[in-house]
């Protein structure tokens, strides 16, 4: 049950409101007061937006105070039971009369030029979305993890402000965004059963339904953040529950908002694994850093356990099988060239056969799932989240011995693989590597071609010459990529949509140009573990080399990168500490 009380303004003069400022409140009477006062000190006339305020079922003197304020522009106050600040922004917005709805939080003091700068916006561009600057003053003697998330609040609108950064709907903050009315009920207003975070499932939305996002770096809010530390990890913690809930209904939310378990060192995320296993709470997490940790080691700490909150609370909410896929190591995408075979000598780009057997057999028995790369491509198009221990396999170049020496292997361990095909070279010779092992080494015919097709191996382009497309001019690299495709997918009557960057070359204007080219997934040379947020542009490959080791293989598959020996990996620590002394000197 809702009820409206306004100040005495007849119905024409409120439907020359050009904006309503809606505001819901709870117990929060002495902020509200102060967040009203500092609209009465807007630049643009008080007749060109009313403010619609909301009672949420407030209990402390919010009505009382209300009700004896007098304000240059209208105040209407809505009052309803206590349902959350969702449903009560809903309501303001049903109420609300102007043309724009600005949505702003009680502990927000706006600056003079707020409500003028979002007027202006939706006056000059339709389908927009105003998202404000919101600055944070806290306490002067707040301790050191308030003072860290205020310092991190600071850099993140400061790219905003630097242009290093563009708005997106994780920016769509309730507590100073801007909507037009008509919009605003296109996407069906706030989500009526998401408490927490509902503020970006709107933005979403409204990104999703065509709306330009629009960074406005003058409307400044300045928002009185009184949490301590305890309230604070419950708040992140609270957002760590409520993402899970928002990537089930929005599966593309997922990279961004539950894509970062394995952000920061090895050791970070090892330290994070171990202390969600043992479930230390974070209050013991902060007070034992607080008397063990010196200054220079603060900042990451608190930032070690602010992201350590986020996920306490993915953990909560997340079953076991979606904690085990959110928190695996990533995909390796495996890369070989050329299979040799018995009498021939191991080389960076030559596997022998008895050894490639020996890798395949390590993959089952480790009970690694190798999938295909066009199944990757489907699981990260449909933010399908894969099994831990996921491998791709794939060839380069396509030498006549991946059907000779490497098809019964693989066929014997059943596993699937992407050939990368050179498409003007088929049934050649390798005649790019003059001063490689692969120079003048025999390339599959078409006739091989479709044969490996009937047995399952699948295929992509590594270009028409395999020329590199960062040396050439556009033009060329574009009709390298696009030939090359239409070629593939005359001779195999589907479509083809892999591609393998000759030499790994590459950079935004190839990758840019891959895609224009129709193809979805493209594979440098680049080692490391493929994530969520890994571009399907950009995926990197793991090289493996003829002369790895089973131990290297190993290291490969569990780190995505090769394995630095003892004695250089003691070297670079050496040399690191050494330039940290004279750093400091």
């Amino acid at each position: 049950m809702a009820s409206v009380t306004s100040s005495t303004v007849s119905w024409p003069e409120l439907t020359m409101v050009e904006l309503s400022v809606i505001i819901p409140t709870y117990n929060r009477a002495e902020r509200l007061q102060r967040c009203l006062a500092a609209l009465v000190r807007q630049s643009c006339p008080a007749a060109s937006f009313e403010v619609v305020v909301v009672i949420d079922g407030s209990t402390d003197d919010t009505g009382a105070m209300l009700d004896q304020m007098r304000t240059p522009y209208t105040l209407r106050v809505v009052r309803q039971e206590n349902q959350g600040q969702h449903i009560a922004r809903n309501l303001g917005a049903t109420v609300a009369c102007g043309r724009y709805l600005l949505f702003l939080d009680d502990d927000i003091r706006a600056d003079p030029r707020l409500i003028e700068e979002h007027l202006r916006l939706h006056r000059m561009r339709t389908r927009a979305v105003g998202i404000g600057q919101m600055t944070l003053e806290i306490p002067p003697d707040c301790e050191g993890f308030i003072r860290f998330y205020a310092e991190g609040w600071r850099e993140h609108y400061e790219a905003l402000n630097g242009g290093t950064r563009s708005p997106t709907w994780t920016d769509c903050y309730g507590g100073n965004v801007s909507v037009g009315r008509e919009e605003f009920l296109e996407v069906g207003g706030f989500a009526a059963d998401i408490r927490r975070s509902h503020d970006l499932e709107f933005g979403y939305r409204l990104e999703k339904a065509g709306l330009l996002l629009v960074y406005l770096e003058a409307a400044v809010g300045a928002q009185d953040e009184r949490k301590d530390f305890r309230a604070l990890a419950k708040d992140f913690e609270t957002a760590g529950a409520a993402w899970v809930r928002l990537c089930e209904r929005h599966p593309p939310m997922l990279p961004q908002l539950l894509g970062g378990f394995r952000r920061g060192s090895r050791k970070e995320v090892l330290l994070r694994r171990m202390l969600l296993g043992l479930k230390v709470s974070p209050r013991t997490l902060h007070d034992v850093g607080a008397k063990i940790l010196h200054l220079d080691r603060a900042r990451w700490w608190y930032g070690f356990l602010r992201h350590y909150c986020y996920w306490r609370g993915v953990k909560r909410q997340a079953d076991a099988e979606t904690w085990r896929r959110l928190t695996k190591q990533g995909t390796v995408i495996l890369l070989y060239h050329a299979v040799g075979a018995a009498h021939e000598r191991p080389g960076r780009y030559i596997v022998p056969a008895a050894r490639l057997r020996r890798q395949m057999a390590c993959l089952k028995w480790g009970g690694y799932q190798v999938v295909a790369l066009e199944e990757y491509l489907a699981c990260r198009r449909e933010f399908r989240l894969l099994p831990p221990r996921t491998v791709v396999v794939t060839f380069d170049d396509g030498y006549l011995d991946n059907r000779t020496h490497a098809l019964p292997i693989l066929q014997r361990f059943g596993i699937g693989t992407t050939v990368f095909l050179v498409t003007e070279a088929v049934g050649g010779t390798n005649t790019w590597a003059e001063r490689s092992e692969l120079c003048n080494r025999a390339l599959l015919a078409w006739s091989d071609v479709q044969q490996l097709e009937k047995t399952g191996v699948r295929f992509g382009s590594h270009s028409r010459t395999h020329a590199s497309l960062t040396g050439v001019p556009v033009e060329s690299a574009r009709r390298e990529l696009e030939g090359s495709r239409r070629e593939l997918e005359a001779r195999l009557s589907r479509p083809v949509r892999t591609l393998a960057y000759p030499s790994g070359e590459h950079n935004d204007v190839i990758s840019r140009l891959a895609a224009d080219a129709g193809f979805e997934g493209c594979c440098g040379t680049r080692p490391g573990l493929n994530t969520m947020t890994t571009p399907l542009h950009q995926l990197r490959r793991t090289e493996v080399y003829g002369t790895d080791s089973l131990v290297d293989f190993a290291h490969k598959l569990v780190r995505g990168v090769a394995r630095v020996p003892t004695r250089e990996r003691l070297r670079r620590r050496f040399a690191a500490r050494h330039r940290s002394a004279e750093g400091r000197s």
